[in-house]
Formats: C-alpha cells, sequence, structure tokens
C-alpha cells in the first residue's frame, strides 16, 4: 500500500483538508463544482451533489485545495467563478506553511482580480480557508 493512500484512509493530510473544506459550505445538500478527487469523495460523504467545473454557472458553490502556480492560478480561480451562479460562493483551502503570509495574500488577491467579493479567511490547523461571493452583475 502506498504511504498516500494510506494518509487519506487514516483521514490524515489533503483528505483532512478536503473534509474541512466542505464543512465550510453555508448548507447542506448544495450543488458544487469542482475537479478534484479528493473533494468529490468528501462531497459524496457529506451527501452534497458534485457537477464538474465546465457545467456552465449552475453550481452554489466551487471548491478547490492548492491553487496552481503562476498564471495558471488564476485561470483555476476563474473557471470556479464561472462554474458558480450569482451569489454563490468560491472557497479555496491551502496548507498554511510558517510564515504564511503571503501565500494567503496571493489567494486573497486571486479572488478579488476574478471578481469576488465578500472576501473571509479562515484558519484551522494546517490549513487557511480563503472564500468569496460570485457577482455576474453590478447592482443597480
Amino acid at each position: 500500500m502506498k504511504l498516500s493512500t494510506l494518509i487519506e484512509a487514516l483521514g490524515l493530510g489533503a483528505a483532512r483538508d478536503a473534509r474541512r473544506l466542505v464543512a465550510r459550505l453555508p448548507e447542506p445538500g448544495m450543488l458544487v463544482a469542482t475537479s478534484d478527487e479528493r473533494i468529490a469523495r468528501a462531497l459524496s460523504r457529506a451527501r452534497h451533489e458534485r457537477v464538474a467545473p465546465t457545467d456552465g454557472g449552475h453550481a452554489a458553490a466551487a471548491l478547490s485545495l492548492e491553487l496552481p502556480a503562476g498564471d495558471e492560478a488564476l485561470a483555476h480561480v476563474q473557471a470556479l467563478c464561472a462554474a458558480t451562479r450569482d451569489g454563490g460562493v468560491v472557497i479555496v483551502g491551502e496548507s498554511q506553511r510558517l510564515g504564511g503570509s503571503l501565500e494567503r495574500a496571493r489567494t486573497a488577491g486571486l479572488l478579488l482580480r476574478a471578481g469576488l467579493f465578500s472576501l473571509a479567511q479562515e484558519a484551522l490547523g494546517s490549513a487557511v480557508f480563503t472564500s468569496g461571493h460570485v457577482r455576474r452583475r453590478l447592482a443597480d
């Protein structure tokens, strides 16, 4: 058995962070966009419904663990936003490193740049969860 399989079976590491990420969802039984299999398993256990991020803006929420490096990170956040309906929530969970304020600021900046509003960050154990709400149009 591979060490990563054992860690996930024990509910440690990324599997634990995926469960904690899913626990941040504001209500039960939500339609949630993600391409991450670890999150998909946690969604299933928590009785949420998973959709692909490419399913066109119908999800009530979109979730991701860790953002890619470089310019791919903004494209990833924009894809999460596109998968989420107006008023829905996008949540990104990341491992918190010692002195990780730069990573937290980068994540918040990317969510702002993608057009999310009402940003919030919450630290829980070794993870930081950054969330924001999707706004498709400006209020009149």
